[in-house]
């Protein structure tokens, strides 16, 4: 099995329920504040004032955009647990980007193959999905739960993926790691359909064509020092 040492805790994962846990609180801040002045004017009220603020707590979920992003990337993470230890998988991985408002960009997933690294943008969309590599935004066409067809926008994957390769590249090449670096675009979702005019290197893909497609890629040069190039991704994720 794949090397899965630098995989965390999905941050997705984590963030969607300190979500719903944040709202909770407010909730119960608020809530207790309204029930305490009620209760200085109409003290039968109260009761009820303190059910709505149970039903209002009680109903509170998880961000289900971070949960479906989450969960499109658990995904692609267990069809990695496939591949042979001479693989290094990473998860959400921080790559240094100065022009960036945070300070970086995150790759969501990074594995390091025998003779190349793989930066692989997981897309969890569901719907027909239709554009060009060269489009900024791609288009994609929905059913609603009562057949009604609507649309919607999502960033070009591809350009994302692009840009991470230029900013990973500047890492290693500043730690004087050389290393073949590839991008995939990855639909996770089992509802979905991709129609993509794609004249470009960075491929797209489903679930199913991932396995073979790391174990059959053949880099344009190999990797100069594996172990070495594994400690350099590590350190951005702090491992």
């Amino acid at each position: 099995m794949a090397n899965f040492d630098y995989v965390t805790a999905n941050k997705l994962t984590l963030d969607a329920h300190g979500y719903k846990s944040t709202n909770r609180i407010l909730i119960l801040l608020v809530g207790l504040g309204i029930a305490f002045v009620v209760s200085a004017f109409y003290l039968p009220a109260t009761p009820l004032v303190l059910v709505l603020i149970a039903l209002c707590w009680w109903l509170q979920k998880s961000h289900p955009v971070l949960l479906a992003g989450a969960a499109g990337e658990d995904k692609v993470m267990e069809r990695l647990r496939q591949l042979p230890d001479t693989f290094t998988v990473y998860n959400q991985v921080d790559i240094p980007n100065a022009r960036s408002r945070t300070g970086f960009n995150e790759a969501d997933i990074i594995v390091v193959g025998p003779n190349a690294v793989f930066i692989i943008e997981v897309k969890h969309n569901s719907g027909r999905i239709s554009g060009s590599d060269s489009d900024a935004q791609w288009r994609v066409k929905k059913v609603s739960r009562r057949g009604g067809i609507y649309g919607k926008t999502m960033r070009n994957p591809i350009a994302q993926v692009k840009r991470l390769i230029w900013l990973l590249s500047g890492e290693l090449k500043a730690k004087h790691s050389r290393a073949w670096i590839q991008g995939v675009v990855l639909f996770s979702h089992h509802n979905v359909s991709a129609n993509i005019a794609n004249d470009s290197n960075v491929p797209i893909m489903g679930n199913e064509q991932l396995i073979d497609y790391l174990l059959s890629y053949s880099a344009k040069f190999d990797i100069e020092n594996p172990p070495k190039l594994v400690k350099h991704i590590a350190a951005l994720k702090g491992a």
